[in-house]
């Protein structure tokens, strides 16, 4: 019974922890110092944005566009327009949306600056469009974004820039990045402006809430990582998830930009997803939080790269990311292998101190991992079905339940990983599967330290002190639990951490992705569970969690469908 109160003790402090760390901070008012960025001042101009929908080529869109021009010229900017007219595809989909003169529609970019003390250095730029979906005020979708550009432009005086600042608030990227997509392919000829950009910064939100994420950089971005590394104090972020976006049929104006081969950075929160394109997306409905974030982030290496003589030079990519919101490390890709070569020799100084371990049985716990994984995946993918996922579902009625989702993937984890512990042959020893679950996951370590180095962080920062309490154990067993406690706790709130941004890009339609960090759950809680646990409770447990995740799962399915849900979407 101690051993579980342990475990429990445990569950309860990664929970806390992965839940303060998933919290963007407190806004600041509109009294704090006049060089920080406060989302107080921000969400004066978000509730002018959003005041209504403001979709290309209607007139709120364009009273909007004029709200802005008055407010860049009000900070020291020159600023003119940039009109194209729609391609097929976009005049097709505001056709759909309900305007009936959209063949004559344009996409009207404000391209805004401000000069600095040498024009003739290259620019760093602020992005965010200013168009919202038809039916939608956009508050987060996209005027947090244009509302923290304003913001960053007046906390940094002109008279601290060694070069020029430029805000692009583009239009029509609802419509299939038509503004952005302009700016960027322009000759310099007809237009010089994306010639002179060496740094753009772009920001862009998807939902309500929570922290906003520096998700995607350019290519050769290891000195812009060091720079984000040295400059933001209250970071979000890791090289999974660049590769995670690249898998992903997504895109935003900064798409355009890395296209045409400038550095920057990409920023968004995402959560709060049931306002995405929502008709509730109202100023008052989003996070001024988040909003702070995203600003505190972004105005923390705007001010730096407007004031440096000479901008961060492309270099390799680097494995790097935040530790909680506290800090970011990144380093060189090829250091990893010290990391795994330090876990291994955690692992086999373990195996030398200990005999009461048989290969075949460590072989066994190697298995018993794979096994939770499987578990994990398929009820994961069974509740997912269960809640209407195998018919025709509604895109935005299920980002209104993903916090559901999200607790059906979190029971599926634990009903999984349960009923792996409960299916495990009762002869192993407590080191049979110690030693085989830090095996299988020092392999998975290896496969990606090999397939995707930049990404490897993402399991050997957790696996190197549970190796390394594992290694302790064995010489002194109560230092080294307490070692394996402190190590459960900081690596199940990581694996949380990563498991909740996971679902917040792919959750509502696979969230059995969250299976790939079983094995390394498994293995942090190992050391803490009894040593041979009593089946029938276990399967039980399985039992309760299953019946919850099946009536999460109903509950999604059989309720009506969501006032969130997009006005233009035909199925509403």
């Amino acid at each position: 019974m101690a051993r579980w109160l342990g475990l429990f003790i445990v569950l309860a402090l990664a929970g806390g922890i992965a839940w303060r760390a998933s919290l963007p901070p407190s806004p600041q008012s509109a009294t704090i110092a006049a060089d920080a960025f406060s989302a107080g001042r921000a969400m004066a101009d978000v509730r002018v944005i959003a005041a209504r929908p403001h979709p290309t080529g209607s007139a709120a869109n364009t009273d909007v566009r004029a709200a802005l021009t008055a407010r860049l010229r009000a900070h020291g900017f020159s600023v003119r327009t940039q009109a194209v007219f729609l391609p097929p595809r976009a005049v097709k989909r505001l056709a759909a949306w309900g305007d009936p003169d959209a063949r004559f529609r344009q996409a009207v970019s404000l391209i805004a600056v401000r000069p600095g003390r040498n024009p003739a250095l290259p620019a760093v730029a602020l992005m965010a469009h200013y168009d919202s979906v038809a039916g939608s005020p956009g508050a987060g979708d996209d005027a947090a974004g244009v509302a923290a550009a304003l913001e960053i432009a007046r906390a940094i005086p002109a008279s601290a820039q060694a070069r020029d600042l430029v805000i692009l608030f583009t239009d029509a990227e609802e419509l299939g990045l038509v503004g952005a997509r302009a700016i960027f392919a322009a000759p310099p000829q007809d237009d010089p402006i994306a010639a002179r950009i060496g740094v753009l910064i772009n920001l862009e939100t998807r939902g309500g809430g929570g922290r906003a994420l520096m998700f995607e950089t350019s290519r050769d971005a290891g000195n812009l990582i060091r720079l984000y590394r040295d400059a933001v104090p209250t970071p979000a972020t890791t090289a999974l998830a660049v590769k995670i976006y690249e898998l992903l049929p997504n895109s935003t104006d900064f798409t355009a930009s890395k296209a045409r081969g400038i550095a920057g950075y990409n920023f968004a929160f995402t959560g709060g997803a049931a306002l995405y394109h929502s008709p509730l997306a109202t100023p008052d409905a989003i996070d001024a939080g988040s909003l702070q974030h995203m600003g505190d982030q972004a105005l923390a290496l705007a001010r730096p790269l407007l004031a440096v003589s000479a901008l961060p030079a492309p270099a390799p990519d680097l494995a790097y990311g935040d530790i909680l919101g506290l800090t970011t490390l990144a380093y060189a890709p090829a250091w990893g292998w010290l990391i795994v070569a330090a876990i291994a020799a955690c692992l086999v100084s373990a195996g030398r101190a200990r005999r009461d371990w048989r290969g075949a049985r460590v072989a066994g716990a190697m298995l018993d991992g794979v096994v939770a994984a499987a578990a994990v995946a398929v009820l994961a993918y069974l509740g997912n079905l269960l809640s209407g996922a195998d018919g025709k579902t509604n895109y935005y009625d299920r980002l209104a339940a993903l916090p559901r989702l999200e607790v059906m993937a979190l029971i599926a984890a634990a009903a999984g990983i349960t009923l792996t512990l409960a299916l495990a042959p009762r002869h192993r020893s407590r080191w049979d599967g110690w030693l085989g679950l830090a095996a299988l996951n020092l392999l998975l370590l290896v496969a990606l330290q090999i397939a995707l180095p930049v990404g490897a962080p993402v399991l050997a920062w957790p696996l190197l002190p549970a190796a390394l309490a594992m290694a302790v154990a064995a010489r002194s067993p109560r230092t080294g639990s307490l070692l394996a406690g402190a190590a459960a706790v900081f690596g199940l709130a990581a694996v949380a951490t990563l498991g909740h941004l996971v679902l917040l890009s792919v959750g509502i339609a696979t969230p059995g992705a969250i299976a790939v960090f079983a094995p390394l759950a498994l293995l942090l809680a190992w050391p803490l569970l009894p040593e041979k646990p009593t089946r029938r409770p276990l399967l039980s447990a399985v039992a309760l969690l299953c019946g919850v995740q099946a009536g999460l799962a109903l509950w999604v399915r059989l309720d009506p469908l969501a006032p969130s849900v997009a006005a233009y979407d035909p199925l509403a």
